[in-house]
C-alpha cells in the first residue's frame, strides 16, 4: 500500500471531512478535560513552589481561554463550512489563535488594572505564552479529531458499500419475484397489479437512500409494510403478517432499510420453506429511551435447502449489526434467538427525536 501523504489525504478531502463545530456540549466538555490535563502538567513542573491560589487562577484562566476558543469556532462554523475541507481545519486552528490573542490581551489588561495581572511590561510575554499553549494544544486536538473523522468517514464508506452490495444481491431476486407476481395479477386484478407496481417503485426508491441518513420511523415502517404486502401477494394465504406497532413514536429517527431485511429474513428462512406457511409478528414498544421492535417467524419442520441467494441472508443480519454499531455504539443492538419452532429477532434502538419540527 502506498503511504505517500498526498495520496493518503486525498480520499479524506474528497469525502468532505470537516472539523466539528465545537457547539456540542460533549466536545466542549472534552476540551475542558484536555485543558485541565495541561494545567496539571504545568503544575508538575513547579511542585516545589506550587500553591493553591496559583493553581486556581491558572485553572480559571485556562478554562475561560479554552471556552473562548471553542465559542469562536462555534460562532464562525457557517463561514468555516464554506471553505474546502483542508482550509476548514486550518481555519479552525487560526480562529482559535485569534480568540487566544484577543482573550489573553483582554484578560491581561483587566487583571493588571485590578492589581494582580502581568502588568504593561509582562503583557507581551503573557500573551505569547497563551498563544503558544493554544497553538500546541489546539494543533494536537485538531489532529486527533481529523484522524478520528477520517476513520469514521472510511468506516461509513465501507458500511455504505456493504449495504449497496447487499442490496445488489437482493434486488434482482426480489425484482424477479415481484415482476412475476405483478404479471400474474394483471389479467384478473389490474388494480392490484397497479398497486403492486407502485409499492415496488417505493421499495426501490427507499433502498437507494444513503445508509447513514436517518429517516422517520413512520416512513421506515411504511416501507416494511409495502415489502410485506408484496410478499403476501406472492405467497397468498401462506403468509400472514401481524403488526402491533401502535406504541412506537412514529416521529422518531431511525436508519433506513433496517426493518425490511429482518422481514425478508423471516419470509425466506421461515415462511417460504414451510408447506403450510405461517404468521410473522412484528411488535414494537418504547422502553424508557429505547425503541424495541421484535419480529418472530415460525420455522419449517424440515431443515430447508437454501439456494445461492438465500445463503447470503446471514450477511443481512451482520450488516444490520455493523450499521447499528457504527451509528449508535453500544446503545443499539440486534439480538436473535432460535428454538425448535420459531426464530426471534429483537431490534433495540435509541430513541432519537426528530429535530426538524
Amino acid at each position: 500500500m502506498n503511504h505517500d501523504l498526498s495520496t493518503a489525504e486525498s480520499p479524506t478531502l474528497q469525502t468532505g471531512v470537516y472539523p466539528p463545530s465545537f457547539c456540542s456540549w460533549r466536545l466542549v466538555l472534552g476540551v475542558a478535560a484536555l485543558t485541565q490535563v495541561a494545567v496539571f502538567m504545568m503544575g508538575l513542573g513547579r511542585l516545589s513552589t506550587l500553591d493553591l491560589n496559583w493553581f486556581l487562577s491558572i485553572t480559571l484562566y485556562a478554562q475561560s481561554l479554552a471556552l473562548a476558543c471553542s465559542a469562536g469556532i462555534c460562532i464562525t462554523r457557517a463561514w468555516i463550512r464554506r471553505m474546502t475541507p483542508r482550509g476548514a481545519w486550518v481555519g479552525s486552528w487560526l480562529i482559535a489563535l485569534i480568540m487566544a490573542f484577543s482573550w489573553s490581551y483582554g484578560a491581561g489588561v483587566v487583571s493588571s488594572v485590578l492589581g494582580f495581572g502581568p502588568g504593561r511590561m509582562g503583557l507581551p510575554g503573557f500573551m505569547w505564552q497563551s498563544l503558544i499553549a493554544v497553538a500546541l494544544v489546539g494543533a494536537a486536538l485538531l489532529r486527533y479529531l481529523f484522524i478520528r473523522a477520517q476513520w469514521l468517514a472510511e468506516v461509513t464508506a465501507q458500511a455504505e458499500a456493504r449495504v449497496q452490495a447487499l442490496q445488489a444481491r437482493i434486488r434482482p431476486h426480489f425484482l424477479f419475484n415481484s415482476l412475476n407476481t405483478i404479471a400474474s395479477l394483471i389479467p384478473d386484478e389490474p388494480k392490484g397489479a397497479e398497486q403492486a407496481t407502485l409499492d415496488l417503485a417505493d421499495l426501490f426508491r427507499g433502498s437507494m437512500r444513503r445508509a447513514d441518513r436517518m429517516i422517520r420511523l413512520a416512513d421506515e415502517l411504511e416501507l416494511a409494510r409495502k415489502y410485506g404486502d408484496m410478499e403476501q401477494r406472492r405467497l397468498g394465504d401462506r403468509l400472514t403478517i401481524e403488526w402491533r406497532v401502535e406504541e412506537l413514536p412514529l416521529d422518531a429517527q431511525v436508519l433506513p432499510m433496517i426493518l425490511q431485511p429482518l422481514l425478508e429474513n423471516a419470509v425466506t428462512h421461515g415462511i417460504q420453506h414451510s408447506t403450510q406457511g405461517g404468521k410473522i409478528s412484528a411488535y414494537g414498544r418504547k422502553e424508557q429511551d429505547s425503541l424495541v421492535i421484535t419480529i418472530t417467524n415460525p420455522l419449517p419442520d424440515a431443515p430447508p435447502v437454501f439456494d445461492s441467494h438465500e445463503k447470503h441472508h446471514g450477511m443481512a443480519l451482520r450488516n444490520i449489526r455493523s450499521r447499528l454499531s457504527l451509528a449508535f455504539g453500544e446503545r443499539a443492538s440486534l439480538i436473535t434467538h432460535q428454538d425448535d419452532t420459531q426464530f426471534i429477532a429483537v431490534l433495540n434502538l435509541p430513541h432519537v427525536e426528530n429535530t426538524d419540527r
